[in-house]
């Protein structure tokens, strides 16, 4: 029967159905191009409540202070050297620096809190025991690291992927904290590996075909022109990210 599986980024949303709103465009689409799921095929994995929020023990720990910091540092430099390509200026690279730090300074929880890191492992394998296979295993945001890093430490988990999707994934900024848990060198043991990255996202999606050099498909394509913020966000809500979704799920499940 086959499942599409989504795992989230941060936020801190109560809201456990919060697939829901992305599915429902996204099984529209995979109608017109062919592939007409189930509403019971689609599922999502949550674990908001297994990260520490803003306030919490998370931004107090002396090991994560130090992570934001180098984070923010690198956010500038990185900025900085294509200020010329958009014109930035230096606060609004400054502005920008804070918003990647604001918008995924909460993965380091996940990254360096053992407990944290484990639970959170342990939703995502529960979610894909619980699905019929073929797994369409979308990972948007920092999910794509949790998705990443979990199959990565779990090979039986993987082989019951068939498909891990990395939607606007910030890898780039976070690399180093990944590999201190697993190595980038070989894909999970999944079928197909695919990245997806919108131009303009705050979260640098199109970096991660230099650090992984086991994809199967990278995809690349304008998501916003302007504002890297809302590129970030708009992947479920625009026509032709939800096309090119769409059309990796779709491959997915024929190949599997």
């Amino acid at each position: 029967m086959g499942m599409v599986l989504f795992v989230h980024g941060m936020g801190h949303d109560d809201d456990r159905d919060y697939w829901k709103k992305w599915a429902a465009p996204l099984r529209l689409e995979l109608a017109g191009q062919g592939l007409d799921l189930q509403e019971e095929q689609w599922g999502g994995v949550y674990y908001y409540d297994l990260v520490p929020g803003p306030g919490k023990k998370a931004s107090q720990d002396q090991v994560v202070q130090i992570q934001l910091r180098d984070l923010k540092q690198k956010a500038e430099q990185e900025l900085c050297s294509l200020r010329f390509s958009f014109k930035w200026g230096t606060k609004t690279v400054q502005r920008i620096s804070e918003q990647v730090v604001d918008n995924f300074g909460d993965i380091i929880a996940y990254l360096y809190f053992e407990q944290t890191h484990q639970a959170v492992n342990q939703r995502l394998y529960e979610a894909i025991s619980a699905s019929t296979e073929p797994v369409s295993l979308i990972g948007y945001s920092l999910g794509s690291i949790v998705s990443y890093c979990a199959l990565k430490q779990n090979r039986a988990a993987a082989r019951k992927v068939a498909h891990l999707v990395l939607l606007g994934s910030p890898l780039f900024w976070f690399r180093h904290g990944v590999t201190e848990r697993v190595g980038l060198e070989l894909k999970p043991a999944v079928g197909r590996l695919t990245n997806i990255a919108g131009i303009l996202d705050i979260a640098w999606p199109q970096a991660v075909p230099n650090i992984l050099d086991n994809l199967d498909q990278s995809i690349e394509f304008i998501i916003n022109p302007f504002d890297p913020v809302r590129g970030h966000q708009e992947y479920f809500y625009k026509k032709k990210s939800l096309r090119i979704i769409a059309a990796e799920i779709k491959k997915g499940w024929d190949i599997a």
